[in-house]
């Protein structure tokens, strides 16, 4: 007789509720679109309008990114026809409305001929933000001058109106502006050194870093938030837009970056009070609320992450993309892999020289040599493959094989027959067609 054996076994299942399935769908979508849904929804108790109508919107929508450990502090000029060496695609043009006003303060603030040439350069790298699109060093460089001595004329640049105007970084921006409208204390020093607890909304951490009660910190926060990130943006006359308005925006932070979701398109929900806190109206109206700040969180993670893993890549286009997958960027987000999808294929994020979707800066990993955590990616190989084609000798080109012989020792382990796909990948021709021609 056999004998019957029952076993438990403990199984997990996430509940598909109706909030978190709108959440799951509203990463789907681009802000545009996000916009027409909750257009559509028709919600009682919230008003539909944009993050940038909101006072002090821009705190949640913003995430530093740091510089990974070990990147140097300068990459090297790969064209020098610029001024100086700097390359005109890295310096950002401004509105003309923007470098009028500041031409016209110049005499006032620079009043030392010799340091005239220097202020210039600084223009010159002024960005549509009232920010600079170039660092110390390489507006140094374009002016000929020492690092030194371009410090000293930040300085006095940094005086002109709106405050807030060159300013390197998120915490530079806001600091002169706090310094102009004398709000700077230690404690409010702090804060501004600690943006991303505030980001978070960890306000007991906060006080915590600026060493004062809570109430303090919050009467400091909603100074900031009457703040202008983006003191240039006012005289930003440009008719011309894109076809498609990114949903991020990236730009330089200091030495790391500041990745935000674009506040002119993200929408945001003002809730209404209702006479029944408890009624579905309301119940809605918080729901779709919070599942539009997990939207934009998870979104800003995602991104983020893209941005820490292709930072090379991001500063100087001549270098490759690194090797990243959706299952990477998945696991270093914490997030599904259905997720990471969704926000890659749906977002557009506009960078210092161009604007591309999330998902082409991402390439996937070519065979390794050897077992490691930083494989080489197809595009890096594909331009290792036409380094080494335009170096050949042309009476005598290098076969498929020679080629996939001479990555080896740099970490990829390419058949012959991939390195001949990877080669008509990037459009070169054969061995015996580039010795006939």
């Amino acid at each position: 007789m056999s004998e019957l054996q029952l076993g438990l076994k403990q199984r997990g299942s996430l509940a598909m509720t109706p909030a978190l399935q709108q959440a799951i769908g509203f990463l789907a979508l681009s802000n545009a679109e996000l916009s027409a849904r909750l257009a559509d929804l028709r919600l009682q108790d919230a008003d539909l309008t944009t993050a940038g109508s909101e006072p002090g919107a821009w705190i949640g929508l913003a995430r530093h990114v740091e510089a990974p450990a070990g990147r140097p502090r300068r990459l090297a000029w790969r064209d020098r026809a610029g001024l100086g060496g700097v390359e005109t695609g890295t310096i950002a043009a401004a509105a003309p409305g923007l470098i009028a006003h500041v031409e016209a303060q110049l005499p006032l603030l620079v009043r030392a001929a010799e340091d005239r040439p220097v202020a210039l350069a600084f223009l010159r790298a002024l960005d549509p933000t009232g920010w600079l699109g170039a660092g110390l060093e390489e507006i140094a460089d374009e002016a000929g001058c020492d690092p030194a001595r371009a410090k000293a004329v930040l300085a006095q640049l940094q005086a002109a109106e709106p405050a807030g105007l060159f300013a390197r970084s998120l915490a530079e921006c806001l600091s002169l502006q706090a310094e102009d409208r004398g709000l700077m204390t230690p404690a409010f020093a702090a804060l501004l050194r600690n943006l991303p607890l505030l980001a978070e909304g960890r306000i007991d951490a906060l006080a915590a870093a600026c060493a004062c009660p809570a109430d303090e910190v919050a009467a400091m926060v909603r100074a900031l938030r009457r703040m202008d990130p983006k003191p240039g943006a006012a005289f930003d006359q440009a008719t011309g837009s894109a076809a498609r308005a990114p949903d991020l925006i990236l730009r330089r932070d200091g030495e790391g970056w500041l990745l935000e979701l674009n506040a002119d398109t993200t929408p945001a929900l003002r809730l209404r009070p209702g006479d029944d806190p408890r009624s579905e109206a309301q119940r809605q109206a918080r729901a779709t609320a919070a599942a539009l700040d997990r939207r934009n969180a998870t979104v800003l993670t995602i991104a983020a992450e893209i941005v820490t893993r292709q930072d090379a890549h991001l500063r100087d286009t001549a270098l490759p993309l690194a090797a990243l997958t959706i299952n990477d960027l998945a696991r270093a987000a914490g997030v599904h892999r259905s997720t990471a999808s969704r926000v890659t294929a749906a977002m557009v994020m506009a960078m210092p020289r161009r604007t591309v979707t999330l998902r082409a800066l991402m390439s996937a990993a070519a065979p390794a040599a050897r077992r490691t955590e930083d494989p080489p990616s197809v595009q890096a190989v594909l331009h290792r493959i036409g380094a080494l084609i335009a170096a050949e000798d042309p009476r005598h080109p290098l076969s498929d094989a020679e080629i996939a012989r001479l990555l080896l020792p740099e970490g990829a382990a390419l058949a012959r027959r991939t390195v001949a796909k990877y080669r008509t990948l990037a459009g070169i021709a054969p061995q015996s067609g580039r010795r006939k021609a």
